[in-house]
């Protein structure tokens, strides 16, 4: 009879027979996956676990099969001592495995947060296929008539590389290949409040101050007003085609049951009150609504010091320096900022947050409204060049994490920007930090000379030299709150890149051995 367990080391081989003579590596598990145990030896585990199958097409499909664990001789626990088969899984019930991932979606943000206790939190989406194809993936088997239960989506901001990959969530359902179906039923979305309104009305560009919706001018400021709860009380004709899309997907969601509308601001913490456990809080540090002659709203923000950025003060906390009034620096700035901590590690998630918004939230930090040092950074805005270095500076992470990766010559913005990788390193709080970009974590097959089958593409762009994908870009994270475990994925299942960090007496992090069975 199987049992349910999940693994409890930091990484796991899975092999197809017990033997060591002529045995081959099916899979890597890491620390909380979930696996059934069908045997348990002194020398090995038995399990039933998952391979992937390669086929002709270039597909990789998932195949159920028995393999087992077998720990090395060598290998030790945490506390040095012999690492026997009964170290490597436990109980799924007595998981306490907090799980982050951050996903490669090209241009745009994509992330999953999964508390131990299995209630799950996606963070934007990209503005394609791809993040619905991992989601499908990892919560495989879902139908209309069992769609996977999602705690909460939370959109950071309506820019379309952050949301527009959702609605392909939606449209996944139809998809002919069941295996790239993903039916969900979200029971909280989240966002900023924004709407983008369409860019051209009779003919005619639309000024910068109307593309957010009303304003008012407050104390000399002027404040976008028209701030929504639900996207479903929004007319169409007041929405760009991103935003009337993702709003047919969720009036569609909507009729599976129940949805929580809510736009989110500084101190908001109650709105995760359901994702709260022990010693796991998430607080909410933006963005920061301003009051005054009877309105709420958000400033409408300027357009930042001309570049180069090479050379700008970067320290500065000031308002200076920042002119005119940008909707899109208006909008990436009140990026819903979340900090997210179980125990002693905690992580920033931060949108596209801008250099005159992080000056914002660094006066914050500095006054102690708000804490924003953390040992994981989502780092803002793909790694654009408009970043605060004092709030780099407060943050001091130990892992960074870039999310971003242009696939066309249309949505190339030179992202990361070389200034903002080297402010990571020389701002975080180790000698030897880590920063991940998650386009440089995806692995490619070399595949040669190729042509299009479709033929009026193939006649105008004729052969080219392809490359398939071996794996997708992925960090992957996972704590306890006393532990921290950081690792990818590369083309070869055997090969990972993987650290970990422990807390030492004085709950400070440390460099840990990575422990593998």
């Amino acid at each position: 009879m199987a049992t349910d367990c999940v693994i409890r080391v930091d990484l796991a081989s899975v092999y197809d027979r017990a033997g060591s003579r002529g045995r081959k590596l099916v899979t890597t598990l890491a620390w909380g996956d979930f696996v059934e145990v069908l045997e348990t030896t002194a020398s090995h585990l038995r399990v039933n676990t998952v391979r992937y199958e390669t086929h002709p097409d270039g597909s990789i499909l998932p195949v159920r099969t028995e393999a087992f664990i077998v720990p090395p001789k060598s290998a030790r626990k945490h506390d040095g001592s012999k690492l026997k088969p009964s170290d490597v899984v436990m109980p799924r019930e007595a998981s306490t495995v907090l799980k982050v991932n951050f996903v490669d979606v090209q241009q745009g943000d994509g992330a999953v947060i999964e508390s131990p206790d299995g209630k799950v939190v996606l963070v934007d989406g990209g503005d394609n296929q791809l993040f619905a194809r991992y989601l499908a993936a990892r919560y495989r088997g879902t139908s209309a008539a069992a769609p996977r239960d999602i705690d909460c989506i939370l959109v950071t901001h309506g820019d379309a590389d952050h949301f527009s990959g959702l609605t392909q969530i939606f449209k996944s359902e139809t998809n002919r290949e069941p295996r790239k179906r993903l039916f969900i039923a979200p029971r909280r979305v989240y966002h900023n409040g924004l709407v983008k309104r369409p860019s051209r009305r009779d003919d005619a560009d639309v000024p910068e101050k109307e593309l957010l919706g009303p304003t008012q001018v407050v104390g000399g400021r002027t404040l976008v007003t028209g701030l929504v709860d639900s996207l479903l009380d929004v007319p169409d004709e007041e929405m760009n085609l991103p935003f009337r899309q993702w709003k047919g997907a969720l009036a569609a969601w909507s009729e599976r049951g129940a949805i929580e509308f809510r736009r989110l601001a500084f101190g908001d913490d109650d709105a995760f009150d359901f994702f709260a456990g022990d010693d796991l809080e998430l607080s909410v540090l933006g963005p920061f609504p301003e009051t005054g002659d009877g309105v709420t709203g958000l400033r409408f923000l300027g357009d930042p010091p001309s570049g180069p950025r090479f050379g700008h003060e970067s320290f500065g906390v000031g308002e200076e320096g920042f002119r005119g009034f940008s909707a899109s620096h208006t909008i990436n700035g009140h990026s819903i900022v979340f900090r997210l901590r179980y125990g002693g590690f905690s992580y920033l998630f931060t949108g596209d947050l801008n250099d005159e918004a992080g000056r914002a939230l660094a006066r914050m930090h500095q006054h102690g409204d708000v804490n924003v040092r953390s040992e994981v950074f989502k780092v803002p805005h793909h790694g654009s060049a408009d970043f605060s270095g004092a709030l780099f500076q407060m943050v001091s992470p130990i892992v960074s994490v870039v999310s971003s990766g242009d696939e066309s010559a249309k949505k190339e913005y030179i992202h990361p920007r070389a200034t903002l990788v080297g402010a990571l390193g020389r701002h975080s709080r180790v000698d030897e930090p880590l920063v991940f970009v998650t386009e440089l974590v995806a692995f490619f097959n070399v595949e040669g000379m190729s042509a299009l089958t479709d033929r009026a593409k193939a006649a105008k762009r004729g052969d080219f030299f392809a490359f398939s994908r071996a794996a997708y870009g992925i960090v992957k994270t996972r704590t306890d709150g006393k532990r921290l475990l950081v690792y990818t994925d590369s083309g070869k299942s055997d090969m990972k890149e993987a650290y970990a960090y422990t807390l030492d007496e004085n709950g400070v992090p440390v460099p840990s051995p990575v422990v593998k069975a």
